[in-house]
């Protein structure tokens, strides 16, 4: 981008509530920048300007740099507990601040102006602990100053800055509608701001980059504060009532800063609390968060509902081939001949493994009642003797004789009280549990039993299919057997 001409920014010099960097702040960066300078040397600077002393103080004694119990009641363990880039950074951004604050033209750019740069610059420091920027603080006062120039060009221009903030208008198509009405751009103008009060290079930088798109983090020092501020703006903006986020905009972020959506979401759970406590530290009203709460716990959702989609498509392609394997192992038992009941003994180890369930067995049907033939899990001898049923009309078993399977999902619902007989009730003992018809035709030879552990889910459909598979290959085997 071509610098603007000097003679440009003379309305600057006509603001008079715009004055000079106070020279303590002009101090502190160039001590700050000293590599010979020591923490005395940082904090005698500071201690000359008894407003910003206490500022930082109270900076390093909130929570977020607290370590201890103690309190930092001194200029100079602040410098060595936040250290020389840290204090120079809070020390200009509350500078900064206290200048600018005095602006009051510009309606209602001017009137939310701060909040939304408090939370752009919340936002941008959690950003920065993620990427591990060196100075997250740097991140902040990029964050609290990146659009100091809409703030500025509205006080200049009141009526105008209507009629361009008012429009809507955002990226490249609000900086021509700026050039237009103001003959320079907020970009431009901060930028110019940030150069005559001699903020830090990277700041500067930082400051002139905000519009610039990014697809990943750039390796340059000022390159990457631009980044982190680019993609707080946008994480920052569900922070206001009204302004509704794309759906996948945790997701798109995440894209480009190269982390987990989980962790971005991690962070931001923190942003409205610490925008909070920055809103008392500057003094000024913030609108109600749980708008950006409440979005934050929404993107959570989506995403554990995601994950669960995914880790259910992982699980059931390893069911899926864990199936196949045990059957085409069974299948090579059929073949030899192997005794049924053999064969069901290894299909229901198999599909225990497969799908989870505490027990198996195999009942075989015969003579008007059934009879457990195999089995696998923790079957007792008196499970085993209750099995042995008569089929009542109306019942769960008679219906299953008939060919249709039950999957109970609860026994004690009041829908199961009426599906099973007192007999049947008092066998089939687990809370959830299904009996699986075996073998072709309307009179099967064979029941399959399966139930999970008390605090289990209920087998899914896709369970339920897996068991059906396996179980089938039982009759298959007693009709080798027999030929």
């Amino acid at each position: 981008m071509k610098a603007p001409s000097p003679d440009r920014f003379v309305f600057l010099d006509e603001i008079q509530e715009l004055p000079s960097l106070p020279q303590v702040l002009v101090g502190v960066s160039r001590v700050a920048s000293d590599p010979t300078s020591n923490a005395g040397d940082l904090a005698g600077v500071i201690l000359k300007d008894q407003a910003l002393t206490m500022k930082v103080l109270r900076v390093a004694n909130s929570a977020r740099y607290a370590v201890s119990s103690a309190r930092v009641t001194t200029v100079s363990r602040a410098v060595v507990l936040l250290g020389f880039e840290s204090v120079r950074a809070i020390a200009l951004g509350i500078g900064a601040y206290h200048l600018l604050s005095s602006l009051r033209k510009g309606g209602e750019i001017v009137r939310g102006f701060w909040a939304h740069a408090v939370g752009t610059a919340v936002v941008a420091q959690e950003l920065a602990d993620l990427l591990r920027y060196d100075v997250p603080e740097e991140a902040f006062v990029a964050g609290l100053l990146h659009d100091v120039g809409k703030l500025v060009l509205a006080h200049r221009w009141p009526d105008k800055a209507a009629g361009v903030y008012g429009s809507g208008l955002r990226g490249p198509a609000l900086l021509t509608a700026e050039a237009r009405a103001f003959g320079v751009d907020h970009v431009e103008t901060g930028t110019e701001l940030a150069r005559r009060w001699e903020l830090p290079e990277v700041l500067q930088a930082a400051l002139a980059r905000h519009h610039r798109t990014y697809h990943a983090p750039p390796a340059e020092r000022s390159d990457r504060l631009a980044f982190l501020v680019v993609v707080a703006k946008a994480l920052a903006e569900p922070l206001w009532a009204g302004a509704e986020p794309h759906r996948d905009l945790a997701a798109s972020m995440a894209r480009m800063l190269r982390k987990p959506v989980g962790l971005v979401l991690d962070a931001l759970v923190r942003v409205p609390a610490k925008v909070r406590e920055y809103a008392r530290f500057f003094e000024i009203q913030v609108e109600d968060l749980k708008t950006y709460t409440l979005w934050v716990e929404q993107e959570n959702q989506r995403l554990q509902e995601v994950f669960a989609d995914r880790e259910a498509e992982r699980r059931r392609a390893e069911r899926q081939e864990a199936e196949l394997a045990a059957i085409r192992e069974i299948h090579g038992r059929i073949l030899e001949c192997r005794d049924a009941t053999d064969v069901a003994a290894l299909v229901l180890r198999r599909a225990a493994h497969i799908v989870g369930a505490a027990r198996l067995v195999a009942l075989r049907v015969g003579s008007g009642r059934i009879e457990p033939a195999a089995w696998f899990g923790d079957v007792t001898p008196d499970f085993l003797d209750a099995l042995e049923l008569s089929p009542e009309a109306g019942g769960a078993v008679a219906g299953v004789l008939e060919g249709e399977p039950l999957c109970v999902v609860d026994r004690d619902l009041p829908y199961y009280r009426r599906v099973l007989t007192p007999a049947e009730a008092r066998t089939f003992d687990a809370r959830c549990f299904a009996l699986l018809p075996l073998g072709s035709g309307g009179s099967p030879p064979w029941i399959l039993y399966a139930d999970r552990e008390e605090d289990d889910e209920p087998f899914d459909d896709d369970e339920i299919e897996s068991l059906s598979a396996l179980g089938n290959l039982i009759p298959l085997a007693a009709h080798a057997a027999r030929g």
